[in-house]
């Protein structure tokens, strides 16, 4: 758009726009706007405004095209009701899903020009078009391409320093370099460059703002959809790959949003459909829908392809689907075969080793991470001819060949728990098995250990109901009643804190002098992150063997928030049975 279009005319199936396109416009939603020199409200709630924008009208339109694009997608549009915040007069105005404004309050006798109805005074004397469309950051939706997101880049202000107010992690300060408020609920993300997205406890719209690692300022913002999830309970926001690009998504009612971490952090929008899930296991997020298929993000579009039936698809690797079955046959779904997948490879089985037990595990290192012999590793186990262990090895799904030797474990040591990855999939266990994808090594942890949470750096979790942490070299620690820290951004803990119902983000530096023990008192620990229980694989099993026990259930994740999408990837592929004896 270029400039303020003329007014629509009512058609029979809509409103009829000047070129002549035909959108369908329903009586529901129409947000009532009402703007003032400073200000913007969209139903009663303030409009944000980043530090550098002057002119409400913009972010007024930035918030009603999004919600066109949510509710009504690339061919919709919504009606609203705008008027001046001195004035009782109302006019009607049409917005579409890509941006397009129109005047469609009803005239009497030949149409007026409805622009000249959509003047309003910002100050006195002045007179400014009402939500300036040449400013509207149009947003991609699955039928349109990806554009350019408005984002603002606020001044350098530097983040708040202030006392933490819980035990610090051991080996930190407890006096933060800087703090910044953040949503109840929401848990910040750690990008590969250590900046640090959060969603700021603001009032009205939610925001998401990139702060700066070493002073904790914000670096850029933009608008967030209104039914954003930003919970921490695997709906809310991940990091992924899109197009080539690392981005930050968000998981609304009935899509994907998602914003570029580089360059001119290119934004998009995809239609998610009803009863899929959206996983984030590979390097770009993949989504599942019903009826044995499976999409991946092109372009700015779902791209969609069948799975070999039995096969579980466990993760995207770009634009390529990496499926599964019960028999260790792996499967790259490609758009070039989207409807017949090509032949399967059978994954490589270590000496010594019996019938395959699971598909434990698959983690692609996306866009951020330092080049890596593996990009992608697939966990798998096989029964041995001992009942009382099995052997864990890595595989790497784009050659189909193991990297580095087996790892003999007790026999439960897979079954005992779920496939629990770090945010960026760098390090992840399932059960007593620790994997560090970054370095393509497994190894062995603590037969009573019980995964709390998993960071880039470093598993938190319990050994004999005592607190510890394991680094990715296998290094368990006692860590006491310190908090558990999300991550770390160059060398600041990242943690957070919950007081009187406001929850701040702190970075905490490494603490000056000699590191004494955290005493062993009650400290609240971030909520843990989502996990995924095992999915049995629709898989028919060879009529010699015999299935074994089944695993014990995986505990119940925390309820999603309102927005349902996105879901843990499938954890567990059991195979088909030890060989009877």
């Amino acid at each position: 758009m270029t400039g303020p279009r003329t007014a629509a005319r009512r058609g029979e199936t809509g409103f009829v726009a000047p070129d002549g396109q035909v959108w369908e416009v329903p009586a529901f939603p129409c947000p009532e706007v009402v703007v003032g020199a400073d200000y913007a409200e969209i139903d009663g709630e303030r409009v944000p405004l980043g530090d550098d924008e002057a002119d409400p009208r913009s972010a007024a339109t930035a918030v009603l095209v999004a919600q066109a694009r949510r509710l009504r997608r690339g061919q919709g549009a919504i009606r609203a009701k705008v008027r001046t915040a001195d004035s009782d007069v109302v006019w009607q105005a049409i917005v579409t899903a890509n941006g397009e404004l129109f005047d469609a309050t009803p005239a009497a006798g030949a149409a007026r020009s409805g622009w000249s109805r959509w003047r309003v005074l910002a100050g006195v004397g002045a007179a400014v078009v009402l939500l300036a469309v040449a400013t509207v950051a149009v947003v991609a939706s699955d039928r349109t391409p990806p554009p350019v997101v408005a984002v603002s880049s606020p001044p350098p202000v530097t983040g708040t320093p202030a006392p933490y107010p819980s035990l610090p992690p051991p080996g930190y300060g407890g006096q933060a370099d800087w703090s910044a408020p953040i949503t109840p609920g929401s848990v910040p993300l750690i990008a590969g460059d250590g900046a640090i997205i959060t969603v700021p406890g603001t009032a009205g719209s939610p925001v998401l703002a990139v702060l700066d690692p070493a002073t904790g300022a914000p670096v850029w913002t933009t608008a967030l959809p209104r039914d954003a999830a930003t919970s921490s309970t695997g709906s809310g926001l991940h990091l992924s790959g899109i197009d080539r690009h690392p981005v930050v998504t968000a998981a609304t009612s009935d899509g994907l949003d998602w914003w570029g971490m580089d360059g001119a952090h290119t934004s998009g929008s995809v239609s998610i459909p009803a009863g899929a899930t959206v996983s984030f296991a590979g390097t770009s997020p993949l989504v599942t829908v019903p009826g044995q298929r499976a999409a991946t993000i092109s372009g700015g579009r779902l791209v969609e392809r069948a799975v070999p039936a039995g096969a579980v698809a466990l993760g995207a690797a770009g634009d390529t689907i990496v499926a599964a079955n019960s028999v260790g046959q792996v499967w790259r779904l490609g758009t070039a075969t989207a409807e017949t997948p090509p032949s399967p490879v059978t994954v490589p089985t270590p000496a010594g080793a019996g019938p395959l037990a699971s598909i434990a595990g698959y983690a692609g290192l996306g866009s951020g991470t330092s080049p890596v012999a593996h990009p992608e590793i697939l966990v798998a186990s096989w029964y041995t001819a001992d009942p009382a262990t099995q052997l864990v090895g890595l595989i790497d799904p784009v050659t189909n060949t193991a990297v580095g030797a087996p790892l003999r474990v007790p026999a439960t040591a897979i079954a005992s728990g779920h496939w629990q990855p770090s945010p960026r999939n760098l390090l992840a266990t399932v059960g007593t098995v620790l994997v560090d994808a970054r370095d393509g090594v497994a190894r062995a942890l603590s037969t009573t250990w019980s995964s709390t949470s998993v960071t880039d750096t470093a598993a938190y979790g319990t050994r004999n109901s005592d607190r510890y942490l394991v680094s990715p070299a296998g290094q368990e620690a006692p860590t006491g009643s310190g908090v558990i820290p999300i991550g770390m951004a160059g060398t600041r803990a990242v943690v957070t804190s919950s007081v009187a119902g406001a929850d701040t983000v702190y970075g905490l530096p490494v603490a000056a002098g000699p590191v004494l023990p955290t005493p062993s008192v009650p400290v609240s620990a971030p909520p843990p992150q989502p996990s995924a229980g095992p999915v049995p694989s629709p898989a028919p099993s060879p009529t010699t063997t015999t299935p074994p026990p089944p695993a014990p259930p995986a505990p119940a994740p925390a309820p999603p928030p309102a927005a349902p999408v996105p879901a843990p990837l499938p954890a567990l592929v059991p195979g088909p049975g030890p060989v009877p004896r």
